[in-house]
């Protein structure tokens, strides 16, 4: 199980990642595959025994590197899992503030009005209601055109784009189905 604490906004796991102490990243271990794989054709095909074990040991720590990697990106997966509950625990706490100076403040208002009372001074605050102007539409349809602005807005239907080229209507140079590989960490 994963321990966490917030310190400076970032986050801080608990639990250590053992890792193996090889130098190689997964970025020199591929550079050294395709010297490998450059040899082989060079010699025309022939996989010497030295060959097949450098081979070996190169996909031993390509595997150790990408379970490490795995290991990585699953805490940062978990972290980010934190953070967005943590933002929602938060922005409920904000919605509830907000809502109870809202009824505060019609309260307030409420009852100066009621006793009459446009101001109230005290030694650390001033209460006061400023006036301001507001529009209250009635019947928008009775309303000239002239003062009316007109939003038109255009969006793409993806899904039935898609199915259209999939059942062979061709929109070249327009869109066209694209294959993704999508990296799986189980």
């Amino acid at each position: 199980m994963y321990r966490f604490r917030i310190r400076n906004n970032r986050i801080f796991t608990k639990r250590r990642i053992k890792t193996n102490k090889m130098s190689n990243s997964i970025f020199n271990i591929s550079n050294e595959l395709q010297a490998i794989i450059n040899e082989i054709i060079d010699s025309g095909g022939e996989v010497t025994p030295e060959i097949e074990n450098a081979l070996e040991i190169k996909e031993s720590e390509l595997a150790v590197k990408s379970e490490n990697y795995g290991y990585v990106i699953k805490s940062m997966e978990y972290d980010v899992s934190i953070v967005d509950t943590e933002i929602k625990r938060l922005q409920a706490i904000k919605k509830v503030r907000a809502n109870a100076i809202d009824r505060l403040k019609n309260v307030l208002s409420e009852t100066m009005i009621q006793f009459e009372v446009p101001e109230i001074v005290t030694p650390t605050m001033k209460i006061n209601f400023r006036k301001s102007t507001t529009l209250e539409i009635i019947d928008e349809d009775r309303i000239p055109k002239e003062y009316k602005k007109v939003k038109v807005t255009t969006s793409v239907d993806k899904m039935l784009l898609k199915d259209a080229i999939k059942d062979g209507i061709s929109f070249e140079g327009i869109a066209e189905l694209k294959t993704n590989q999508n990296l799986q960490i189980k």
